[in-house]
């Protein structure tokens, strides 16, 4: 085995690394300048993207196998240390030599579609509940109620 094999990195060998690239939030961020880490125009960027929806669209985008989340914190930005924002993607665009992907073949076209498409999530749309957050508020509700009745 050679020690390239034997690299390992975010769970992914050195070897299966090729083809990949790292996306963090404030990559596509436009509350960011470029000197904090923004790599698209601010015209192209989204509003304060999370890990989690970044990955998700990845996922939307890409097969299953291509797609990784990864809990690292982008080095330039505090802020991004701390959940929601901390989170590195690892996305593979390509695997043996063709694009997972046919229409996004550079990280430039990556980081733009993923912008575009942030927005369109059912959690950024207005008057959304997370099913979550829902359950529980209805539990809690529940318990007040209960502890109200005296027998």
């Amino acid at each position: 085995m050679s020690s390239e094999d034997e690299a390992k990195a975010g769970g992914l060998s050195m070897v299966d690394m090729k083809g990949t690239v790292v996306i963090y939030s404030p990559y596509i961020n436009k509350s960011k300048t470029v000197q904090e880490g923004r790599r698209i125009s601010l015209k192209d960027a989204c509003e304060d993207p999370t890990a989690w929806e970044i990955l998700e669209v990845c996922k939307r985008l890409f097969p299953e196998d291509c797609v990784q989340g990864e809990n690292k914190g982008y080095p330039r930005d505090y802020e991004a240390q701390w959940p929601p924002m901390r989170g590195r993607i690892r996305v593979r665009l390509f695997k043996d030599g063709k694009p997972t992907n046919p229409e996004i073949t550079t990280r430039k076209q990556l980081y733009k579609k993923v912008a575009e498409l942030i927005p369109k999530i059912a959690s950024r749309q207005p008057g959304y509940v997370d099913p979550y957050m829902q359950a529980l508020q209805a539990a809690s509700a529940a318990k007040a109620k209960k502890k109200g009745k005296k027998k």
